[in-house]
């Protein structure tokens, strides 16, 4: 990959400039250097311009290519349009001479060149190459208990044969980024279908405002707490849609987002109120949940390691070999406690006497890659457990009988005689005391 240039498109840079404002954000965040090119037009739009005049499309496109090439620079583009524009020509100016020849007949008239040297990425794409390590490796605030609904719009994966990036009815790319945030992307009925979009400038707005409908009928019905889009049309039906749909006594009050917005929440970037002034459905909701994660992250991380446990979950090498978990797998299984701690569940774990199975037997530590394994985890649960009064009878009974004696085995002088052993008792005096006294530290 070239170095890149911006190429915003005109929806995104006139009516939406708060979206390439959280684009520039995140790509700063991660030192990724990028240029821009003021003679960019519009890429040209896909719908309306291709169909008026099928010429000048590619023409216009073609020139938007040549500027980019002249800077040497690939092309990174956060508009579903522009990208099957761009990427669609780019396809036709490398695999067809005619067409190269032909254009540039055009081009070389504004002293412009065209060989299709360039490449398009789509901003999703871009961070899913980036990688998953990479972008996990800069979260701060992992969405994680958050379900999300992914809507990749039409123009991101088709047509295949010029995009050719990912299953154009069956993709995964923008789901697998958004649970690099930690959350989690939900299946829903209709996830392909068109938002309908251009519908209202084809003279059918009624239509248009139906399709986002049924799609936000299923979205709701999956229990999302999120919508999020890789393009700005998209964007505009999902989010501004809403409020025309509350008119007609349909409400939904589902927050909507593109995806750079998502990913600066989750680097710890504050865009929030840029966010909340420039989007018509109400994102209140969304962030009250965030700041419920975030307490609940700072509770967590005050005794675990939440590295580790992350590390741990995607790991879960050890789960199947842990003695209690092939025994009982239904019962006690460590990657799903690990998962809840992650979850910020941590008040449910306490409460699950599971957590006392644990036999301290290090088996996990044996198996795992970096020799920490689980034990200290689940020690520090119980601990946990044990000051919320949640300790199991078999346990609370042995700590109780510790704590009045200094010993968990019952003292028997019968027993050390009959094998000529002297009968006294040891004086454990100061260790009860010492008991006493760090208890009332607590």
């Amino acid at each position: 990959m070239n170095e890149i240039v911006i190429f915003p498109g005109c929806m995104i840079s006139y009516r939406l400039p708060f979206i390439e404002v959280s684009v520039k954000k995140a790509l700063d965040h991660f030192g990724i250097v990028f240029g821009e090119i003021n003679k960019f037009s519009c890429c040209p739009e896909p719908n309306g311009i291709k169909n008026a005049n099928s010429k000048i499309y590619r023409i216009t496109a073609a020139r938007n290519l040549a500027l980019a090439e002249s800077h040497k620079k690939d092309i990174l583009t956060p508009c579903n349009g522009c990208f099957e524009t761009l990427k669609g020509i780019r396809s036709e100016i490398r695999v067809d001479s005619h067409i190269r020849k032909n254009l540039n007949n055009y081009l070389n008239k504004i002293n412009l060149h065209v060989e299709g040297s360039s490449d398009v990425y789509h901003l999703i794409e871009f961070f899913h190459k980036l990688g998953s390590d990479t972008i996990k490796e800069k979260i701060n605030y992992p969405l994680t208990p958050l379900k999300i609904a992914v809507h990749y719009g039409c123009h991101f994966l088709r047509p295949s044969n010029k995009i050719q990036m990912d299953d154009p009815m069956e993709p995964h790319i923008f789901d697998e980024i958004i649970e690099d945030l930690g959350a989690k992307s939900i299946k829903y009925i209709q996830k392909m279908d068109c938002c309908g979009g251009s519908l209202e400038r084809a003279g059918n707005p009624d239509v248009a405002l139906e399709m986002i409908h049924s799609k936000l009928e299923c979205i709701k019905e999956a229990g999302a707490d999120a919508i999020v889009v890789g393009c700005p049309q998209c964007f505009i039906q999902f989010d501004h849609s809403q409020s025309e749909l509350k008119k007609l006594d349909y409400e939904f009050e589902i927050p909507v987002f593109y995806y750079s917005e998502l990913l600066c929440i989750a680097l710890g970037i504050n865009i929030k109120e840029i966010i909340k002034k420039n989007h018509r459905t109400p994102v209140d909701s969304f962030f009250k949940k965030i700041d419920i994660i975030y307490q609940q992250t700072k509770q967590i991380e005050q005794y675990f390691d939440v590295e580790f446990l992350k590390e741990c979950y995607s790991c879960g090498a050890c789960n199947s070999d842990c003695p209690v978990a092939k025994y009982i797998p239904q019962t006690f299984n460590p990657k799903e406690i690990v998962r809840k701690i992650l979850k910020g569940q941590l008040e449910e774990v306490l409460k699950d006497p599971s957590i006392w199975l644990c036999l301290d037997c290090y088996v996990c530590y044996e198996l795992c890659p970096m020799k920490i394994g689980l034990v200290e985890v689940f020690t520090t649960l119980r601990n946990l457990a044990q000051k919320m009064d949640l300790t199991v009878k078999g346990f609370e009974k042995e700590f109780e009988t510790f704590k009045k004696m200094g010993i968990v085995a019952k003292f028997s002088k019968s027993a050390r005689k009959r094998v000529g052993l002297e009968s006294k008792k040891p004086d454990l005096n100061d260790l009860k005391k010492l008991i006493i006294k760090i208890e009332g530290e607590e």
